[in-house]
Parts: C-alpha cells; structure tokens; sequence
C-alpha cells in the first residue's frame, strides 16, 4: 500500500516513535526515525528524499510549529501528533493537519494517505524524486 514511500518520523519519545515505525512498516512504507527537530533537519540536509514527515507537537527544543512550518516551506508534508488542544487549534490556524493522540492505526494510515495526496512530492535530494 505504501508503495515504498519514505516516512520520516520525528518523536523525542523512543516507544511511540517504534509504535509508529512498526505501524508504517505493515504497510509498506519506508520509515526513518529522529529524536528531535535539529536530528530532522540534519536528515533531511543528508539523508535520503522524505515524502512526508510525522511531527510531535511537544519536544524539547526547537519548537515543532517552527519545524511544521520549515518543512511546509520546502514542500515536505507534514502530519503533526499531539494530544493537546492548543496545538490542534495551531495547526487548523495554520493549515496543518493534525492527528490527535491517542489515535489508531487506521487513523494514521488515513492522515498520511491525505498528507502525501496534498499534492506536494516531498524533498528532492540527491536526483532521488
């Protein structure tokens, strides 16, 4: 189903990164991983092309609507986590989607399908696009 897109999730919590990991591989898609949002915009500087970007709203440092609006910026979608009311409030404000927790798994199939059907391909490194 996934037809090898790549997924890059970003999650400064270990169990819920592997959860979500495990979650996207039943599908088929390809998934790295980041513990935070200097890790994410390294990986995305190095790594391989990201067609979509699963992003914890509450992490320590760099603020995730400052990373969420950094990867609409490059064309990168991005799926946005949180269970915090304020932050769905931010992403409605903002036009970024956002899966509020807990979710299933279904739901996030559901949330990614939309972000990668968003129009937007995703980062376009190294001529791999």
């Amino acid at each position: 189903m996934g037809q090898s897109k790549h997924i890059l999730v970003v999650d400064d919590n270990g169990d819920v990164r592997e959860v979500i990991v495990d979650v996207l591989q039943e599908q088929n898609y390809r998934v790295s991983t980041a513990s935070s949002g200097s890790v994410m915009r390294d990986f995305l500087e190095t790594g391989d092309a990201v067609h979509c970007v699963i992003l914890d709203v509450l992490m320590p440092g760099e603020a995730s609507a400052s990373l969420a609006l950094h990867l609409k910026e490059r064309g990168i979608p991005v799926v946005m986590i949180s269970g915090s009311p304020e932050a769905m409030k931010y992403a409605a404000d903002n036009g970024l989607q956002l899966l509020p927790k807990p979710f299933r798994s279904q739901e996030l199939y559901s949330a990614v399908n939309t972000a990668l059907a968003s129009g937007e391909f995703g980062q376009r490194l190294q001529g791999g696009g």
